[in-house]
């Protein structure tokens, strides 16, 4: 709640949070995306992806990799492990 409730905040601490676990059926990941202006936090976004779309693997870093390219924060809940995605723990 600290970053969101910043007005000024910092590119270099974006916030990416991945937690591996069960979803629910048909689901690939849930990701929840916080997006921010001059002001502070100014909009959030959440995108479901389904097993069944033709592409989750490239869906799922779609969202994410832009979403972190134009500063935004990320919170990731997928069924898969991170390491298949290329995301490695800092």
């Amino acid at each position: 709640m600290d970053k969101i409730s910043r007005k000024n905040p910092d590119p270099k601490q974006q916030l990416l949070f991945y937690s591996q676990q069960p979803i629910g059926n048909d689901i690939y990941a849930i990701v929840r995306v916080t997006w921010f202006g001059k002001d502070g936090c100014c909009a959030v976004t959440e995108s479901r992806i389904n097993l069944y779309d033709i592409d989750v693997v490239m869906e799922f870093t779609d969202i994410v990799g832009n979403a972190l390219r134009t500063g935004a924060d990320v919170s990731v809940i997928c069924i898969d492990d991170p390491e298949n995605l290329g995301i490695q723990e800092v």
